[in-house]
Formats: C-alpha cells, sequence, structure tokens
C-alpha cells in the first residue's frame, strides 16, 4: 500500500463543548509470545522509504507498529485512549488539554512524557519540514508541556474534531531530539521494535515485552516488500506471506477454501481517483473538468473496476458514507451536458487526454479501462499510459498533468483539509480555492453539530462543482490472510491492534 491508502478512519464526531473525556483503557500481561507474522508491503517509495512517520515516504505499516498516538480509535471508530488517557477543550475549541498515560517507556528505556509529545508535534506542523500531516494538524500553533503528564494544545482558530485528529495514523509520538536517527534506526513506545529495516527487501521487528497495553502475542513481524499487487496475490496464495492487508475483490476465487484462507470484506472509505492538474491546459478550465467528470455512469464502472458489491458510488466526494458529514449528491452520467462544457471550453470537437497509471495496486489500471470506455460518447479520446510501479509515487504523482490517485478512509475534517486545501503538501491537482479554504476554516470552528453538519455539507457541493479530481467511488475493503492468522477484527487497519494479532 502507499502513503495515502492507509489512513486513520473515524465516522465518529467529537461533540463540541467544554469537556470531551475517554476512561483510561490498559492491557494486561499475555502469555510468552511466539509465531511470525509476514506482512505484504508495495514497491511503491523505493529506496526513499523511511520509518520517519511524518515523511510523506513513510514505511506503513511498520509505523504503526513501532509507534503510538496519543489518541487512538475503537471497533465503532471512535477516539479512545492510546498515550493520552483524556483530552478536554475550552468553551471556543482553541485550547486543548491532554493527560498523559504515567510510567509509559520508549524501546530504549527512557521514559514518554509531554516534552516527547511538545516535540513530536512540534515537528509535524513544522513548516519548513512541511510534512504531509502538517495539513491534518496544522491548526496547532502551539504545543506546551504543563507538567511530565499534561499537555496543552492551542489552535490558531476553533476545531472541535481534534481529537479525531489527533487519532491520525501519522500522529505519532517520537522520542525528544530523534529526527536524525528515527528514519533509520526508530525507538518508539508501541508493541513491536524495528529490528531490520530494508524497505526494498524484508524489514523485521521483534515483540516488546513491556508494551503498556501488553505483551504481543506474536514473537516478531516480517514485511517483505513485494513489486506489484498481482505479485503480492500470488505470495499469498503461495505461501509466502500470512496477510494482505488489502486485494482486488475479483481476486477472492483463489482464496475461497476457508481451511487455507480468511477473507474480510469491510465498508470504507478507501477510495481512487483520476487527478487534473490546474497548472496544465486544458484542466486550468474549470468546464473541461466537470465535463470529465459527469461523463461518467459511475454505479456501472464502480461494479466494472470493483466487481458487484465491491464499493459506493460517491459524487467527487472524499467523505464516504459512515461518516455523519457525507453528502448525497446527484452525479447521473450527463453526456450531453460533457459535450456542451466541452465545446463552451473551445472543444466542439472532443477532447484528447492523456492519463498515467500503475498496477502498483489493485485498480488503479482498471479505473482508466473503465473511464476510457465511458466516456467516448462524450467525444473525450483517453490514452491510458503505464507507469512503473517501483517509485511511482514519487516520480508521477502530483507530477504527470493527469494521473491515478489512491487514498485511505479519513474524516472528514482530515481529508478535506490533507487533500483539498490550497497550502496543503499533499495537494495532488495544485488547485488553489480560497472560497473553499474559508468554508473548512468555518465549518471546523462551529461548535453546534447540527450547523457544523450543514457547513460540511455545503463544502461538499461546492467540490462537485469545481473540483479537480474525479472521484468515483468508495471501495469495500477486502483483506485476505491466511487461516492461522487469529486476532484481526473485520475493521479498518488503523483501528487494528498489532499487539492482539497470533499465528496459530
Amino acid at each position: 500500500m502507499h502513503r495515502h491508502r492507509a489512513s486513520t478512519l473515524f465516522s465518529a464526531v467529537v461533540v463540541a463543548g467544554l469537556v470531551t473525556v475517554a476512561t483510561a483503557c490498559a492491557g494486561g500481561s499475555s502469555s510468552a509470545s511466539s509465531g511470525v507474522l509476514r506482512v505484504a508491503n508495495d514497491a511503491g517509495t523505493g529506496s526513499a522509504s523511511t520509518m520517519d512517520p511524518y515523511d510523506g515516504n513513510r514505511f506503513w505499516p511498520a509505523i504503526n507498529m513501532v509507534f503510538d498516538r496519543l489518541i487512538g480509535v475503537d471497533k465503532d471508530f471512535t477516539p479512545i485512549p492510546e498515550l493520552a488517557t483524556k483530552w478536554e477543550s475550552n468553551a471556543d475549541l482553541t485550547e486543548w488539554t491532554l493527560t498523559l498515560r504515567d510510567g509509559v517507556k520508549f524501546h530504549d528505556g527512557s521514559t514518554f512524557d509531554s516534552a516527547d509529545a511538545v516535540y513530536s508535534i512540534d515537528r509535524m506542523i513544522d513548516p519548513e519540514f512541511d510534512s504531509p500531516v502538517r495539513a491534518v494538524l496544522g491548526i496547532i500553533s502551539k504545543a506546551e508541556a504543563i507538567d511530565a503528564t499534561t499537555l496543552k494544545l492551542t489552535l490558531s482558530a476553533g476545531e472541535a474534531d481534534l481529537p479525531v485528529l489527533l487519532a491520525d495514523y501519522r500522529a505519532l509520538m517520537t522520542p525528544e531530539g530523534s529526527k536524525d536517527s528515527v528514519g533509520k534506526a526508530p525507538i518508539g513506545t508501541g508493541p513491536f521494535t524495528m529490528t531490520t529495516f530494508d524497505p526494498e527487501g524484508t524489514s523485521k521487528l521483534t515483540a516488546n515485552p513491556d508494551y503498556f497495553l501488553g505483551a504481543p502475542k506474536l514473537a516478531s513481524i516480517e514485511i517483505p516488500t513485494i513489486a506489484d499487487s498481482t505479485s503480492a496475490t500470488q505470495a499469498l496464495a503461495g505461501g509466502q506471506v500470512d496477510l494482505l492487508l488489502s486485494t482486488d475483490a475479483k481476486s477472492t476465487a483463489l482464496f475461497a477454501d476457508p481451511a487455507q484462507f480468511t477473507v474480510q470484506r469491510i465498508p470504507s472509505g478507501d477510495w481512487n481517483a483520476i487527478d487534473f492538474r490546474v497548472d496544465q491546459k486544458p484542466f486550468d478550465d474549470p468546464r473541461v473538468r466537470k465535463a470529465l467528470r459527469i461523463a461518467v455512469d459511475r454505479q456501472a464502472l464502480t461494479d466494472i473496476v470493483l466487481g458487484p458489491d465491491g464499493g459506493v458510488p460517491t459524487c467527487d466526494s472524499p467523505v464516504w458514507s459512515g461518516d455523519p458529514y457525507r453528502w448525497v449528491g446527484d452525479c447521473k452520467q450527463d453526456i450531453e451536458g460533457a459535450k456542451k462544457l466541452l465545446a463552451d471550453a473551445g472543444f466542439p470537437d472532443g477532447i484528447d487526454v492523456e492519463i498515467f497509471t500503475s498496477d502498483v495496486e489493485d485498480h488503479m489500471v482498471d479505473l482508466v479501462q473503465a473511464y476510457q470506455e465511458q466516456v467516448k460518447p462524450a467525444g473525450i479520446r483517453v490514452k491510458l499510459t503505464m507507469a512503473d510501479a517501483s517509485g511511482y509515487w514519487d516520480d508521477v504523482w502530483m507530477k504527470e498533468p493527469a494521473f491515478v490517485d489512491s487514498w485511505g478512509q479519513r474524516p472528514a475534517a482530515q481529508v478535506l483539509n490533507e487533500v483539498f486545501r490550497s497550502t496543503a503538501t499533499w495537494n495532488p491537482t495544485g488547485q488553489q480555492d480560497i472560497e473553499l479554504d474559508a468554508m473548512l476554516d468555518e465549518a471546523r470552528s462551529t461548535a453546534d453539530a447540527t450547523q457544523r453538519n450543514a457547513k460540511y455539507q455545503a463544502i461538499q457541493q461546492h467540490m462537485f462543482e469545481n473540483t479537480a479530481i474525479f472521484i468515483p467511488y468508495h471501495k469495500t475493503l477486502v483483506r485476505v490472510m491466511r487461516a492461522k492468522v487469529k486476532g484481526i477484527d473485520p475493521i479498518v487497519i488503523d483501528a487494528v491492534r498489532w499487539e492482539k494479532i497470533e499465528v496459530g
């Protein structure tokens, strides 16, 4: 999976008000760790991969095995304690105070405290470092250590959903002063320690027996990097790996024997997209962009690409059906409307478009092939150009005029800022929409939940008229593992507790 795909997913909304508190949770000690779990990883970031969780080329999913967040998420995607045991806000949502868990140790034996939290957050929001996480947590203007277990966060504006944003899968705590070493020799508080970091080969992790939520049931985890999605599927079928965090629903026939494999189908907010760079002609014209999006029968395309019941169509909104801020729009295929928009934009005879894609992940090639056929009647002539899977996210993504994208589910307050805000590091189309930025600021600082919901609805309607990102569907996530793997609930991977997994 690439750097976008594995993202924190939540449908819960933090109720605005003076106090939002979660009770502490802790795991007891388990029996001796045993067994090895082999988890497939894709080659999308190649040699640029790093264990620095704030870097755009972070090595997922290992970062969530090595590090912990302040706030986690439960099976219902509700924020729950992780390194913080409770949190509260002031009346206007501009100050949040978190109480940290006492006595937690890093892998090197040092104690985690509020100074480490301040250091970690300062790196996340540093404009010079420009981490992708900054688009999510950049609203934090100051992090302060009140005492060893009390952290105060001051925001530049109110944010009702800050606990949800702090549960971002990259918002992980690292030791104070670790920026020069964390990329290759990471030290965290998590259930596993990194013993071998080899992003182009096989990385290895060992159980942390002193993990504060209980010793892991596994003795170790191995993460071999596999060239492409087809090879990963073959590796699971052939017994070279034990777990595919995501695969194509159409390949599940290979894993039909329940004595050998477990298949989980999980409704999610994962999505593919075709992105059009607005700094490249003809995509600088909003009429062209809208024509390219309304010429598609989204239900038919979803069925072709993902298979029957493989996903849910969406009207270019990244906010999934389980999120309370979800907008249900009307985006029926409109061939004549697309033709008119193109003619008005100076293309009465149709338009030629080259779209770059890759087999680095499932569905990315199928999407362009299905799109290519769907838009022909509108005079949109698509050339599909294949790019190498290795390094796709560095060499093609955000660089070519039109390309396929892939993101994991995120809560509305996160994804709308991380992908669509004008100043976001991971704004893939380069679109500068100042009106949208203002709408986002207003929505996030609205304390009343009903009013906030209405504002997020309006944001998504605005995006449908103006966006340069074609988002046709949200996927039903398919996870496949060997039957001997136990302890992984049918939930999104960011909610999985790695310390509870075992290999029978």
